[in-house]
């Protein structure tokens, strides 16, 4: 089983993470994406991994307090902790349309995650799929959450829909966990990795060359990475 490769929030070695210059690059050059959906308070999807806007962009506060037009006044900013990224060429917050349009034509594998763990965002599910749906993207998407509801939600909505539960601590009788709930996958924290479920575990966040080539050479179905590209040429080398 070869390991699939996923840009954790495109690839924030060298781009801005959740930025529309790292999705561009990935569709260019990679093979997977991982990235966050949250509404704003006019109820629009924009990409961004924290409920707040602090981290990364020049202003503050919970993006649900803010409209689209209001989010779009903040600019993404160059992380100090990392010295390899590039200032963005497209700075604003982006919007799930226009990532989707960027994975148009392509055959990225996307991972959307509804991040929903900390806030919930009331109609959250059924403005994503149909945002994929608009898009022509549906067979090329697995959704993703913390949040077990969420998860359930988009079951009911679309039994059909490729789903994998986030987690941070183990879980008891996997499998059947697994099948109760109607899951494909499981995305775990690297931490509790037990190397007994490979073809149903993807782990995150790999980014040293050691632990991706432990994960590659083990055969995990998958891994998280802010560096894609690192982990691509340890997986062609291992070959």
């Amino acid at each position: 089983m070869e390991t699939t490769i996923f840009g954790h929030r495109g690839i924030p070695e060298k781009y801005v993470e959740n930025s529309l210059d790292g999705f561009q690059y990935l569709a260019e050059h990679g093979e997977a994406v991982e990235f966050d959906v949250q509404l704003t308070k006019d109820n629009q999807p924009v990409i961004m991994h924290d409920e707040k806007i602090d981290r990364t962009t020049n202003g503050q506060g919970y993006i649900k307090d803010f409209t689209l037009n209001e989010l779009q006044m903040f600019e993404l900013q160059v992380d100090s902790k990392r010295p390899g990224q590039s200032k963005p060429k497209h700075p604003l917050i982006p919007t799930l349309f226009e990532v989707l349009d960027i994975f148009k034509d392509t055959d990225i594998f996307m991972n959307i995650e509804i991040k929903t763990d900390n806030i919930y965002y009331p109609g959250i599910e059924q403005i994503t799929l149909d945002a994929v749906a608009a898009a022509g993207l549906e067979d090329q998407v697995l959704f993703s959450s913390f949040d077990l509801p969420t998860i359930e939600k988009l079951k009911a909505l679309d039994p059909t829909k490729s789903i994998a539960l986030i987690i941070r601590d183990v879980i008891e009788n996997p499998i059947e966990f697994m099948k109760a709930h109607e899951l494909v996958a499981f995305h775990l924290k690297k931490t509790i990795l037990d190397g007994q479920h490979l073809d149903i575990e993807r782990p995150w966040t790999i980014n040293t060359t050691e632990e991706m080539r432990k994960i590659i050479e083990a055969g995990y179905v998958g891994l998280f990475t802010d560096d894609f590209e690192k982990a691509m040429l340890i997986r062609d080398e291992l070959k």
